[in-house]
């Protein structure tokens, strides 16, 4: 007797949270694009000292980061993902109007009864 043929495995296994790692990606995308041209205008004018456009570069970089690691992160689901990205989120709030939207669904996809373990 030929034996039963077993199910293909889930070769594309959904992620948890995806909408929540892909605002993140999101967001670190727009900030490496107002990073790139942040650096472009102040190469045309050099109005800032060399100082202050060392710790904004240094600012943006970090949240730059923690996007992209907010963003890998909740895609396991586990605790410290969530805290990151509602972290994450607050901040966002303040870069208005695109970053506001962002950081509102990206509070609401890490609230209890979105979140995905």
């Amino acid at each position: 007797m030929a034996s039963p043929i077993p199910p293909l495995p889930n070769l594309n296994p959904k992620t948890k949270n995806e909408t929540l790692a892909l605002l993140h990606g999101i967001y670190a995308g727009l900030l490496v694009f107002s990073t790139i041209a942040f650096l472009y205008l102040e190469y045309q004018q050099s109005t800032i000292s060399m100082l202050s456009l060392g710790m904004i570069l240094l600012i943006l970089l970090i949240l730059i980061v923690l996007n992209i690691q907010a963003c890998l992160k909740v895609k396991l689901g586990n605790g410290s993902g969530r805290t990151l990205s509602r972290v994450m989120a607050i901040l966002m709030l303040f870069s208005f109007p695109i970053g506001t939207v962002l950081g509102a669904i990206a509070l609401w996809k890490s609230s209890a009864r979105q979140w995905q373990q």
